[in-house]
């Protein structure tokens, strides 16, 4: 029975000031680094031998760690290891420190729930381990870090064979002389414990009255004349003393039925859970959170069914104003709950995780920053490995509310990097709007939006209003510089990257209005006549059949023509239309070189030419005809062969001869055949 453990705890720290000096030991604080956290302890330190009849056969510190090995209650001292260190005895137990170094500052709720785990205590050893405990006094009590009270002092516990009425007379000279039965003797040691609970108790309670504890009057009596009997047979048993009304306060109840929790049936637990929340309000929340914290988000609590409905989530949520429905305010929290979350977030339990990670956006902003980096996330990021896929699913959520706090290189590492951009339309700020000029996609904590102040085009709007209020905005009406082409099919007609230019491809004379296509062919054969009159004014002729020659060669086909899409011509705006912006006119400069060095303007096309097989004309004009035009021939091909499939089914007409008859001098402007559609043809 016990834990038998002799070894030193490995990284064992022991702090160099001691909390409390006697005649037998030392008590100091301890840490032992853990994994994730730090183990706080108390370490006892005494000499080995100690000199008195009473410990000739063993020293009192190993006395007591005997029994605190052998006898284990919620309300005793924890045992945690003994081992030797040189001529010194260490103990190690649950971190405590004595009574009466903080007694001056315990609550009156946490002296009676202190006398009742000592009370509780006594009767465990001495009721039912049939041991007898020889001092009890304030300097027997510790006080937890919660603020639990622990029954200590087993150097002085013995067995029933081994008291007896020597020993008595033995252990009074260190025992505690108010404590001591004055008639123990002659009532061989009978009613002992009760004479010594009863002046523990009055020294407590001294200077309390009913204003602040509830029927303590009474209970002061009740010591002084019940469990002070001169007859011993008169005095209660310790169990009795339970019955006290100082005991049976509301407050104790709910405080001893948490504790005893596992001891209670399903329906009695049901009973419990249903009306607890209502029945803690009644008190100060302050020291509900203190004397109850750790009992409410104990693990038995924590997995029963009627608690996770009616008391942990009033537990979890803190009351955020006058509406919340939590038990506790900010501060309360921050101070009690919060530490003892952090705790229960270390138990690898998967039903206690998921009712933590149900609550955790009420709580997660109470942490600090430092305990939720080296803690709660350490704890998250491992229960994202686990196999329970609703616990990963709940253990992303949680960590999604985590990021806002450490930002998510903390949460999700540094390795980064821009991948989405703002796919928006860049806008340009307007001064009578300040706000206009902010453009961020970054989220509002907690609102779930976006900050977009970018300006929004109106709805129902066409595309020419929208581009006619953007120039009055820029430049008051008029526009600077318009894309030289629309977007490629598939590309975004709004790029994020306004450094990003275009590609403009050129599109070639051929595609030109007709009346500008008809101005720069004459300017191309002015300068080319012009430079064939100058190196050989006999050549002039052979020049202008070679320029009409070429314009028929570098006709395209229809087949060609159809891969040449000519934008559609859109509405037009003030007094161009957008299309006549967007083309860029070739311009040429005079050529003066030899007509064989001259450049060639057409040579990325191949046309495919194709000669009047049938020309309908007059019979006695035919002659004349084919001598006064001598280059209209290469023109009817390319008429030709633009008709389209609807004009070919149409019965043929006759052609008037005196349209072909055609003066050298509008060889000029005519005879490049690419007007032929708009003339008539």
């Amino acid at each position: 029975m016990g834990n038998d453990q002799s070894q030193q705890l490995k990284g064992l720290e022991i702090s160099r000031k001691a909390i409390q000096v006697t005649d037998y030991w030392s008590l100091y604080n301890g840490e032992i680094p853990m994994e994730s956290t730090v183990s706080v302890i108390s370490i006892f330190q005494g000499e080995t031998l100690v000199t008195g009849q009473l410990w000739i056969n063993q020293n009192p510190l190993e006395r007591a760690i005997r029994n605190l090995k052998i006898y284990r209650h919620p309300n005793i001292l924890k045992y945690i290891a003994s081992w030797n260190k040189g001529s010194l005895k260490m103990l190690a137990t649950e971190r405590c420190r004595p009574l009466a170094t903080c007694l001056n500052v315990t609550s009156d709720v946490q002296i009676c729930l202190g006398l009742r785990n000592v009370l509780c205590a006594l009767i465990f050893l001495i009721e039912q381990a049939n041991v007898r405990h020889l001092s009890i006094s304030i300097s027997s009590i510790y006080v937890t870090e919660d603020g639990a009270w622990r029954l200590a002092g087993f150097e002085h516990l013995w067995t029933g064979k081994e008291y007896n009425l020597t020993l008595l007379e033995k252990s009074q000279p260190y025992r505690y002389p108010k404590a001591i039965d004055p008639d123990e003797l002659k009532n061989k040691g009978l009613g002992v414990e009760q004479f010594a609970f009863a002046v523990m108790c009055e020294e407590i309670l001294h200077n309390k009255n009913d204003s602040n504890i509830p029927a303590v009057e009474d209970f002061k009596s009740y010591c002084a004349t019940h469990l002070k009997h001169a007859n011993v047979a008169m005095r209660p048993k310790l169990s009795a003393i339970l019955l006290h009304p100082l005991f049976n306060h509301d407050f104790i109840l709910i405080h001893s039925f948490l504790t005893e929790l596992p001891l209670k049936s399903p329906q009695a637990k049901m009973e419990f859970f249903t009306s607890l929340v209502d029945r803690l309000r009644t008190f100060d929340p302050e020291t509900v959170a203190e004397q109850m914290g750790s009992l409410l988000l104990s693990r038995i609590v924590l997995l029963d069914t009627t608690a996770q409905l009616c008391v942990t989530p009033y537990i979890l949520r803190p009351q955020t104003d006058d509406l919340s429905s939590g038990l506790f305010v900010g501060r309360i929290f921050s101070t009690y709950i919060i530490p003892k979350v952090q705790q229960v977030f270390c138990v690898q339990d998967a039903q206690i995780r998921l009712t933590l990670l149900e609550h955790f956006p009420d709580y997660v902003s109470y942490f600090s920053k430092e305990d939720l980096k080296e803690h709660i996330l350490p704890q998250l990021l491992l229960g994202i490995k686990d196999t329970n896929d609703v616990l990963v699913a709940k253990t992303l959520l949680c960590l999604a509310d985590v990021v806002p706090i450490l930002g998510s290189a903390v949460v999700i590492g540094g390795n980064r990097s821009k991948i989405f951009a703002d796919g928006r339309p860049q806008g340009v700020p307007d001064q009578s709007h300040p706000w206009s000029g902010v453009r961020s996609i970054t989220p509002v904590i907690g609102s779930g939006e976006f900050l977009s102040s970018s300006p929004v085009p109106g709805m129902g709007r066409t595309l020419v209003d929208q581009e006619e209020n953007f120039s009055s905005i820029v430049h008051g009406g008029e526009f600077d510089h318009m894309a030289e082409r629309p977007s490629p099919e598939g590309e975004d007609p709004c790029p994020t990257n306004s450094d990003v230019e275009l590609e403009v491809d050129e599109w070639s004379d051929w595609e030109q209005d007709p009346n500008e296509r008809t101005a720069s062919h004459h300017i191309n054969l002015e300068q080319r006549l012009d430079a064939v009159t100058v190196e050989n004014p006999s050549n002039t002729i052979s020049a202008v059949s070679d320029c009409s020659a070429d314009r028929a060669d570098s006709t395209p086909s229809s087949a060609e023509q159809e891969k040449f899409v000519k934008p559609k011509r859109s509405v037009p705006m003030q007094a161009e239309s957008i299309e006549n912006l967007d083309i860029k006119s070739q311009t040429f400069k005079k050529v003066e070189t030899l007509p064989e060095e001259e450049m060639d303007f057409f040579k990325d096309m191949e046309p495919v030419i194709q000669k009047a097989n049938v020309l309908l004309i007059n019979d006695g004009d035919e002659m004349e005809s084919s001598e006064s035009v001598p280059l209209a021939v290469a023109d009817i091909p390319a008429i030709k062969s633009k008709k389209s499939a609807t004009e070919q089914e149409q019965p043929l007409i006759s052609v008037d001869k005196s349209r072909f008859d055609i003066k050298v001098e509008d060889l000029e402007v005519n005879e490049d055949g690419w007007d032929d559609e708009e003339s008539g043809w």
